[in-house]
């Protein structure tokens, strides 16, 4: 079931909800909702709401660009001799 509210906002507040959900791609509804589920995320044991923290470290990479993959960068750095296996 898709509940629904209402909230009154003033026009500047909502222009700029309306500017950010179209950097991010949604729209001004599913953006709304995008910050009122990243502001109720259980917080981890020192504070800090690490999905909401992921969240906005994945939303600075603009949508389209390939990404390499993790493995990869990780060989590359052993292979050059950089390991935080210091034994």
């Amino acid at each position: 079931m898709d509940d629904r509210i209402t909230i009154d906002l003033d026009r500047e507040t909502y222009e700029a909800l309306s500017r950010q959900a179209q950097l991010h791609g949604r729209s001004v509804d599913e953006e709304a909702g995008e910050i009122v589920r990243r502001s109720i995320v259980p917080q981890g044991p020192e504070g800090i709401d690490y999905v909401a923290w992921a969240r906005r470290i994945r939303a600075m990479t603009p949508k389209g660009v390939k990404q390499t993959d993790s493995v990869r960068l990780v060989r590359e750095d052993r292979d050059h001799g950089h390991s935080i296996d210091r034994r």
